[in-house]
């Protein structure tokens, strides 16, 4: 563990990862679990370009016991690395729910029993009714999730880290105010800086649907870390060449910010998502396109060159 953590921990305030140079191949791993040791044994060629996985974890670690999940954890972790592969953790940035029903490791969430009695809920995960969604607007108790991220973070130093459940904009559906998101957002954000961590925040919007406030806010948010977007060019957007051009100009406003932007394909069909992407990126761009560990990388979508 000593080993692990020293190759892991990036001095404190200062950030040793780069956004991977995405000119010439652009895939990453996302939600990794221990399954990928087989695919890079087996398929060692697979892997043989990526440079990052924004978040791996043992499932399950609750069923094969505590220490066993941590040991495999550092094995893996450690293959990973010496394939090249910076390595990041992940926690949900918003929701939090019994310690009992987690059931990865790391602990993918704060525990409700970790979260002050006066803390505010805006209802629960759906069909999850015991995963709470905290109240953004309540200072304190968004305060108090980031101070139990920061634990986490603490135990296990890591020089990227994947935020999800990070905001939700009015244009995906239900939200808490944006503001509160952003401001969330970029608290986050100085907590990874002070940490020596990149922060990847997975945000629900469609980017076209920004407001100019909305996008100032959210650039100042995040500044030069990065975003996951899992609606990244969605089928009614696709049909509509305005509402096309107006999530390429907010893409490109993104980009051009210093941002670094993860497109996870999953409403898209990655061979036009990348065929889109394509006619407008630019070399220098930090973005992505998340791929699967347990699939054969496509050369077509994930090779620029």
């Amino acid at each position: 563990m000593i080993l692990l953590t020293a190759l892991a921990a990036p001095s404190v305030g200062q950030s040793t990862f780069q956004w991977p140079d995405s000119s010439k191949y652009w895939r990453v791993l996302v939600n990794v679990n221990q399954y990928i040791e087989n695919y890079t044994t087996s398929h060692p060629k697979w892997f043989a370009q990526d440079k990052l996985v924004t978040d791996f974890s043992v499932i399950d670690a609750n069923r094969i016991g505590h220490d066993q999940a941590v040991q495999q954890y550092q094995k893996i972790h450690y293959l990973l690395e010496s394939r090249g592969m910076c390595v990041g953790t992940y926690v949900s940035g918003t929701t939090v729910m019994p310690e009992p029903e987690q059931s990865t490791y790391p602990p993918r969430t704060v525990s409700i029993e970790q979260m002050p009695v006066t803390a505010h809920y805006m209802g629960f995960w759906p069909q999850h009714p015991s995963r709470k969604i905290i109240d953004l607007t309540d200072p304190d108790t968004r305060h108090a999730i980031q101070a139990n991220i920061k634990q986490l973070w603490n135990s296990l130093p890591a020089p990227v880290r994947f935020v999800d459940n990070a905001a939700v904009h009015q244009s995906t559906g239900r939200a808490q105010p944006w503001e509160a998101y952003c401001e969330h957002m970029k608290e986050i954000s100085q907590l990874g800086e002070a940490l020596g961590s990149r922060i990847i925040f997975n945000i629900s919007m469609h980017v076209g649907m920004l407001s100019d406030q909305d996008i100032r806010e959210l650039m100042q948010a995040v500044g030069t870390n990065g975003i996951a977007l899992e609606m990244p060019w969605h089928r009614v957007i696709r049909q509509d060449k305005e509402a096309s051009e107006r999530a390429q100009n907010r893409y490109r406003q993104l980009l051009d910010s210093g941002m670094a932007v993860i497109l996870i394909p999953i409403d898209t069909p990655e061979d036009a998502l990348s065929e889109w992407v394509r006619s407008w990126r630019k070399p220098t761009d930090h973005v992505y396109i998340s791929g699967a560990f347990f699939k054969q990388p496509d050369g077509a979508i994930y090779s620029l060159q």
